[in-house]
């Protein structure tokens, strides 16, 4: 596990919310935020870095990163780390398997970012074409189960598809010696691949690149990046969760403002060591969006029956029995469009 903490710039004690200070002091002053080197922690980078969690209360802050979801997991319910931010796939199987977790909130909608990148001597043109080549992918993550609903979609036997698992830094190494012939991953890995020069996107997880329908809007990813918690810290500490999602909400409107677009990308940049040219090309694919809606329990329904197909579950809940919406209802009203039916 790598731990970092974030020191505030000047810039934080400019910009704490109103609401911040109209909040009762939250239990806890210490928070470990499990972190990654990603653009989907934008919010957090934001919250952190205007002074927004310091100044209701969190002034003690850890962002530790983990080599796993497993292990990030384990932090969560040994309470290492009160927030995580993990694609739905690994909290979904924990709630139907009785890890006391719990979905605070979506992150932001990240099925875009989920990319089937083809060499282009592979000549592939059409879904039945994905039969004669190999398709290196992490197995059992999240594009595990957007090639699943793409061979479904698609009425591809998904028996015949030679899937190779790989961590994305060999899927691009295996692209590019013909080991394999096309990666199924999520950024920057994707676009990365794009970059070799020989390759096409064949698919993205809401667009489809296959001849016949070249340009439909086909979604076969349904990956979100979800903000999760243990049940016994919501339970615990009520005021500090409440407290916590009014300030992520508030810098998942800030991050999704065009205005502030720029200044948010030097953020990211600078806070992830990622180049800024590449934060910005691959900005556009991920959408924070914080609202309980139709699309997020489809998004959750979606996996939960990937998980159940591919044996990992015998059945899957609905995945308002595992999320608790008060927080961010109380933060914004409007957001909630379906109730969560997990109470603290």
């Amino acid at each position: 596990m790598k731990r970092r903490t974030f020191v505030m710039t000047a810039t934080a004690a400019l910009a704490a919310p109103a609401f911040v200070h109209a909040q009762a002091k939250p239990e806890v002053s210490k928070l470990g935020i499990g972190f990654g080197l990603d653009p989907v922690f934008a919010p957090h980078i934001v919250a952190m870095e205007k002074g927004w969690l310091r100044e209701a209360g969190f002034t003690d802050i850890a962002t530790p990163s983990f080599t796993s979801g497993a292990l990030a997991g384990e932090a969560l319910i040994a309470d290492q780390i009160q927030l995580w931010t993990p694609g739905n796939l690994p909290p979904i199987s924990m709630a139907n398997s009785g890890v006391p977790a719990v979905v605070l909130g979506t992150n932001c909608i990240a099925t875009q970012a989920e990319q089937l990148v083809v060499r282009n001597d592979a000549n592939v043109t059409k879904p039945e074409d994905l039969y004669k080549i190999r398709i290196g992918l992490l197995a059992g993550s999240t594009a595990s189960a957007t090639l699943h609903i793409l061979a479904k979609h698609y009425k591809l036997d998904e028996s015949k598809l030679q899937v190779v698992n790989m961590p994305p830094p060999e899927q691009l190494a295996g692209l590019t010696n013909n080991n394999i012939q096309a990666l199924l991953c999520w950024q920057p890995w994707a676009h990365n691949a794009l970059r070799l020069g020989n390759t096409t996107m064949l698919h993205s997880g809401t667009t489809s690149g296959f001849a016949a329908n070249k340009g439909a809007k086909v979604q076969v990813s349904a990956t979100r990046s979800l903000f999760v918690a243990s049940e016994a810290f919501v339970r615990k500490n009520p005021i500090a969760t409440r407290t916590l999602m009014a300030i992520l909400v508030r810098a998942q409107k800030y991050v999704a403002t065009a205005a502030n677009r720029a200044e948010v990308i030097d953020l990211v940049a600078q806070k992830t060591r990622q180049d800024k040219a590449l934060v910005e090309a691959i900005w556009g694919d991920y959408d924070f969006n914080p609202a309980f809606d139709d699309a997020y329990v489809a998004d959750m329904d979606a996996l939960g029956a990937y998980l159940v197909a591919s044996g990992r579950l015998r059945s899957a809940r609905s995945p308002l029995d595992y999320t608790f919406t008060d927080p961010v209802a109380a933060a914004d009203g409007a957001l909630v469009k379906r109730a969560g039916r997990w109470k603290a």
